[in-house]
């Protein structure tokens, strides 16, 4: 495979429509910008290097128009993955900044931000809602919002929970005092009638007193 060095000059030169240089050509501009490290080369010494060839270039080098293709500069420059130029294989590295986060990392966040926001969760909860939480993010703020979202979700669903079982309690006392209602009027109407009914007893036998007293006056 070959070297840092090479691969950045020669995907500079072609990208500027300059090739056909040897492995030997590269080796001389690596000795003309004094660049030792081969895999370790500066900015600097690459720019050089590229320049060298290029003037180098009169007589070898044709210049060409056609469009660059993606396949071969991809990796050749720096912080790129590295291109394999013999065989044509390109080695493919994953994002160095790429958060990847098993299910117990996941509760642990979850319960860790919810704790910080005064928020008490049960283990069930925090499992509920590490759910829909992704396992791969991009950034650190890409996580962070993910994890308050579910807890969002998680507190609005909670409420809305809250809020039934509140209503049902409510519609359960409401009927309760309706039927007391309803037992104490159909009790009131009851003692009424009896209270009623004992007056009038009451004024029959003092009718029939009064008529006896009449009796014995007379």
């Amino acid at each position: 495979m070959s070297d840092k060095f090479t691969n950045n000059v020669r995907a500079r030169l072609y990208k500027q429509g300059y090739q056909g240089f040897t492995k030997d050509d590269y080796t001389t501009a690596a000795l003309a910008v004094e660049c030792d490290d081969l895999d370790n080369p500066t900015k600097e010494q690459l720019s050089q290097a590229v320049d060298y060839l290029k003037v180098k270039s009169t007589s070898q080098l044709s210049v060409v128009d056609e469009p660059v293709e993606k396949t071969f500069l991809v990796g050749a420059e720096d912080e790129q993955p590295e291109t394999d130029l013999q065989t044509g294989a390109l080695t493919v590295q994953e994002p160095e900044n790429q958060i990847v986060l098993t299910d117990l990392e996941k509760q642990s966040l979850v319960a860790d931000i919810a704790q910080g926001a005064g928020i008490e969760l049960k283990a069930a909860d925090v499992k509920q809602i590490t759910v829909s939480i992704a396992s791969t993010f991009a950034s650190r703020k890409e996580l962070n919002e993910a994890i308050f979202n579910a807890l969002v979700h998680f507190a609005t669903e909670f409420k809305n929970q809250e809020v039934s079982k509140i209503r049902r309690k409510a519609d359960e006392i409401r009927q309760t005092l309706a039927e007391m209602d309803s037992v104490a009027g159909s009790e009131l109407t009851q003692i009424k009638q009896a209270m009623e009914a004992t007056a009038l007893d009451y004024k029959s036998q003092f009718a029939d007193l009064a008529l006896s007293f009449a009796g014995i006056i007379d």
